[in-house]
């Protein structure tokens, strides 16, 4: 069994969630109120809000801040592929630019030294 919870306005739609979607409607056990979710999502741009993230895309803002870090890029890469979608969805759901700048900064000093942002690590162990 699967638990739906009402959606937060404007949060991303993730490909499982879309296929999902896609699954229910083709099966005709799409509900009116679960559609006009969808239909508000396609127009308010949620639908497609995480397709870049899903895809890996590296915003430009960040290619440019790992690249003051000769060691960022080639560290961001190796990461498993889930770290680098948290890290993406991450700094593209930052509401202001100050807080974007802070993540993308914070995102290129922890890839330089191999160390992944915005991941849980014990007290001793941040830096």
């Amino acid at each position: 069994m699967l638990w739906f919870a009402p959606r937060k306005p404007r949060t991303g739609w993730s490909r499982v969630n879309k296929a999902r979607v896609a699954r229910v409607i083709a099966n005709g056990r799409m509900t009116p109120a679960g559609l006009a979710k969808v239909t508000q999502a396609k127009r308010d741009g949620s639908w497609t809000k995480l397709d870049e993230v899903e895809a890996l895309v590296i915003p430009a803002d960040l290619a440019q801040a790992m690249a003051a870090y000769p060691e960022a890029r080639a560290h961001f890469d190796a990461f498993p592929r889930s770290v680098k979608r948290g890290i993406l969805e991450w700094i593209g759901n930052a509401r202001r630019a100050e807080t974007r700048q802070r993540r993308l900064d914070e995102t290129a000093r922890l890839a330089a030294q191999n160390v992944r942002a915005n991941q849980w690590r014990p007290q001793a162990a941040q830096g």
